[in-house]
């Protein structure tokens, strides 16, 4: 509304001063309202991104609402990503973790832990007696993979809960099969070969966000790109040395 007037009064402005000068060609018009219209447009410029923001919240809300009152659906995480699909509501954010790349011990599988912890009974200390959990980065250059470098960046994560009742994540395809929803994509990453001890096979989103400040070579979780290898794995269809794709899928 105060930018339409603003520009009415910059307007007539111009007009009363061609009538009154006679001018021959159009004036540059320049008044006082100029710098308070700049002031103007971009507190209208903020007042857009806060309500995209607002609108972000509410759908959100909405998603949530709609998922809690309905007990159907399925969950998964989103390796790599802090944000679900606009179809489906963020349950929580959090971080890649999991054992230490050269344990012998400790859990085989990647979890995903909350970035808002509520604990319980603890001893605070290094007690050698128990198994360690760290935080997981990318040890792949990956840059013909993924667009840009994700060499020892600090992996992000995201449980996401959508309508669908079933869900499937495909290795070795970039696409669903007919009459399956893609949620996401991605390739197909674990440890390297030659360290010891088992580790889950995880689907890290193709376009991978990262932690803020997190790219020191920690060397603990770590995450390589798979590849296919010929021989009891039939080639083709497969190809030798080929970084696997993945998909998640819903019906």
């Amino acid at each position: 509304m105060y930018i339409n007037a603003f520009r009415v009064c910059a307007f007539w402005i111009c007009i009363i001063s061609m009538l009154h000068l006679e001018l021959a060609e159009e004036p540059v018009c320049t008044s006082r309202f100029d710098y308070d219209l700049k002031i103007v447009e971009k507190f209208y410029e903020m007042d857009q991104k806060i309500k995209r923001a607002e609108e972000e919240i509410r759908r959100q809300r909405q998603l949530i609402d709609r998922f809690s009152t309905d007990g159907s659906g399925s969950v998964y995480v989103r390796w790599g990503r802090n944000i679900c699909p606009e179809h489906a509501a963020v349950i929580y954010n959090g971080y890649v973790a999991g054992k230490k790349y050269d344990d012998e011990g400790g859990g085989s599988d990647s979890l995903c832990l909350p970035s808002d912890p509520v604990w319980s009974n603890y001893s605070d200390g290094d007690d050698r007696n128990r198994g360690f959990i760290y935080g997981t980065e990318f040890d792949e250059e990956g840059v013909n993979i993924f667009g840009y470098s994700v060499l020892q960046q600090d992996v992000p994560c995201v449980v996401c809960k959508t309508q669908k009742s079933a869900l499937v994540m495909v290795p070795a395809r970039a696409k669903c099969y007919p009459g399956w929803k893609e949620e996401y994509s991605g390739y197909l990453m674990s440890a390297y070969r030659s360290h010891p001890g088992p580790h889950n096979h995880i689907c890290v989103d193709s376009d991978p966000e990262f932690i803020p400040r997190g790219s020191n070579n920690d060397n603990e979780h770590i995450l390589y790109l798979m590849e296919a290898r010929c021989g009891s794995l039939p080639c083709p269809p497969y190809v030798e040395g080929r970084e696997l794709p993945c998909v998640v899928c819903s019906a």
